[in-house]
């Protein structure tokens, strides 16, 4: 089992602290000249009145979403931030400085025209101008409520580390739940269908890239990098259909399903190190370093005398797919130049694609 250190020293910590303006105020009973029969406080909330319009306010969620989007691609929650790898937090930075210049300029562009909007929306509403009004507040005081800011640091355990330990231990089932929820946007890519757009192999690629930025922190997520490689090196040129449209089916519902994931990655892993199956990966007895997988896109370097290793797997990925769905072997005719472009922190490098033994569910 490797010890803390081993992540901590290998992960930047990105915060982010946006703070956005809800454009609401609470509701009064006086708002709703509900005149003496108000009921009590201890039974009734009665929630809250928007005093602006906040269709002028979506435009900062949009930015916020995005900054969480930017710290995902390549990392991974983690106490209260996102954990990344070293090689990334520059890559990370010059987005988040590109989201906050984004952001500031929205800000004063919503307060340049805040007055005027709170007029307009008053006219749009003139039965309840005098709450509204009531609870307009300055656009001074609205400008303190909208905030970008981010910090980047390093983090080391203390002595006493307290918890850290259960939070470093429980990075590689959190990645596992994010690729769920990545994967659900190949699930319209496979249904009713029989061939595969190659669009949908950009949501593959980021799902790999992913998690091979990360695999490092857990020694489950290498093998699942592995069954993606291998599926990616024996895409044909043409259509993806039958049998490599089976097996991409298959693999988008093993990458849909954050426990299966995890028991196809320990599985592999403790074949790979001879050993059995075990339900947790981090539960292996073993001084094995996780492996740290090349984060770069596939570059087939096979022949036709000589298939990728890959292709070459004993029981690989294949096998197991026309187990699945009966059908005949699928060629090992592979080319990668349509694989959709790298993602924004991709660096190119050598390829490096390992044998894969197959799933465990």
């Amino acid at each position: 089992m490797h010890t803390i250190t081993q992540v901590t020293d290998r992960i930047t910590l990105v915060m982010l602290n946006v703070a956005i303006w809800s454009g609401r105020k609470k509701l009064r009973a006086e708002d709703l000249k509900l005149g003496t029969e108000v009921p009590p406080e201890e039974l009734v909330s009665l929630g809250s009145k928007r005093v602006c319009d906040p269709e002028p306010l979506k435009i900062f969620h949009r930015i916020k979403k995005g900054a969480e989007r930017t710290c995902l691609q390549v990392g991974t929650r983690f106490l209260g931030g996102f954990a990344v790898p070293h090689a990334r937090a520059e890559s990370i930075a010059e987005a988040l400085a590109l989201l906050k210049v984004e952001f500031d300029a929205e800000t004063r562009s919503f307060l340049a025209g805040y007055d005027r909007a709170l007029e307009e929306w008053i006219s749009n509403l003139p039965a309840w101008e005098e709450p509204i009004r009531r609870a307009i507040e300055p656009a001074e005081v609205v400008g303190t409520r909208l905030r970008f800011g981010y910090q980047i640091v390093r983090i080391a355990p203390a002595e006493q580390p307290g918890t850290l330990e259960e939070e470093v231990q429980g990075l590689g089932d959190g990645i596992f739940a994010e690729v769920e929820q990545m994967a659900r946007e190949l699930e319209g890519s496979f249904e009713g269908k029989e061939k595969l757009h190659r669009r949908a192999l950009g949501t593959f690629r980021r799902i790999r890239e992913k998690l091979a930025c990360l695999s490092f922190v857990d020694q489950r997520i290498h093998p699942v990098v592995e069954t993606i490689d291998d599926w990616f090196a024996r895409l044909p040129d043409g259509p993806i259909e039958g049998p490599i449209f089976n097996e991409g089916m298959g693999l988008a519902l093993l990458l849909s399903d954050a426990e299966r994931m995890a028991r196809h990655g320990a599985g592999q892993w403790a074949v790979q190190q001879g050993g059995v199956p075990s339900e947790r990966g981090s539960d292996m007895e073993s001084d094995a370093t996780p492996t740290e997988v090349t984060p770069l896109p596939l570059v087939n370097t096979g022949t036709e005398a000589s298939p990728p290793l890959a292709v070459q797997s004993a029981m690989d990925f294949e096998a197991e797919m026309d187990a699945l769905f009966g059908d005949g072997p699928v060629e090992a005719d592979v080319d990668a130049r349509d694989h959709p472009p790298e993602p924004a922190f991709a660096m190119p490098v050598e390829e490096t694609v390992a044998d894969v033994e197959g799933f465990f569910f």
